[in-house]
């Protein structure tokens, strides 16, 4: 294990919850604040998505965005010692039941989520909770960065697919009674289907869409917020009406926008927890 890689997994053999955490989370926080990264991409994004807001509600956004990421780091390496602790930071669900009536049925799911909240967690208490979850990923291009990510995964429960993967696989995946995690949430190249997200026209993969029509099961947003450091509520909301009986274009259209839309739905609770940094709008 060399570089960034070998500083990370012994800041998680370091931190723990409580004063650990906290004190690197303000690292975290201080750093990312001095350096801003991308602060001008995440204030035309918030500027775009919200066009009646101020100035000074879009800068405390990113602040807080920033705040979060920190946060969201401090979590994790957190809980890469003792993953069942996720069980008790997540202190309020909303849902359950739905995810329960699949699993008792034996039927697959395609779990839609994004990067809101701490979606790292997220994964971790689902497969905690003994959904069978694997989600769809693109690893960092450090390889051994991503040989750590994946490490890190596999201790939780979770398992991961990598977000060139052949279709087919996660197709029978999710006929066989598996929960696909899928956050298409952003940019696509012009391949994607062109439609609107927050009133703005951009690209969105259609894989996700592809999927769930070949796959025939569920899509259910999933989705869970940061109430206070090591403290969040997930919820899990009835599956997406989606469109059948359209020519097979049409339908990964439709049934694309309308998972743009549950999206949206998740990031307007706690905007600042959403990834506004990344060029989502090209």
């Amino acid at each position: 294990m060399k570089g960034k890689a070998a500083v990370l997994d012994g800041l998680a053999r370091w931190i723990r919850p409580g004063i650990r955490a906290k004190a690197a989370a303000a690292f975290f926080s201080g750093g990312l604040r001095l350096a801003g990264p991308r602060r001008k991409v995440a204030l035309e994004n918030l500027r775009m998505a919200y066009p009646d807001s101020t100035g000074e509600w879009r800068r405390e956004t990113v602040k807080k965005c920033y705040q979060h990421i920190a946060w969201m780091v401090a979590e994790y390496l957190s809980l890469v010692r003792d993953p069942s602790m996720v069980l008790a930071w997540v202190t309020e669900v909303r849902g359950r039941e739905i995810l329960d009536k699949l699993k008792e049925s034996g039927e697959g799911a395609i779990i839609l989520a994004a990067h809101v909240g701490n979606w790292e967690l997220l994964a971790a208490w689902l497969a905690q909770s003994g959904y069978p979850l694997t989600a769809v990923v693109r690893n960092p291009d450090d390889p051994h960065m991503a040989e750590l990510i994946e490490t890190y995964r596999a201790k939780m429960g979770v398992g991961t697919i990598e977000k060139h993967f052949i279709m087919k696989d996660a197709v029978r995946f999710a006929r066989r009674g598996g929960f696909l995690g899928l956050l298409p949430d952003q940019a696509w190249n012009s391949s994607g289907v062109r439609g609107p997200f927050f009133g703005r026209m951009c690209y969105t993969a259609g894989g996700p869409a592809a999927i769930a029509h070949l796959a025939g099961v569920p899509v259910v947003p999933v989705v869970s917020y940061r109430l206070a450091p090591f403290r969040h509520r997930v919820i899990i909301s009835p599956p997406i009406p989606m469109v059948q009986g359209f020519e097979r274009n049409g339908t990964i259209r439709e049934n694309t926008f309308r998972m743009n839309r549950a999206v949206e739905e998740m990031i307007r609770p706690f905007p600042e927890q959403w990834l506004w940094l990344h060029r989502r709008w090209k």
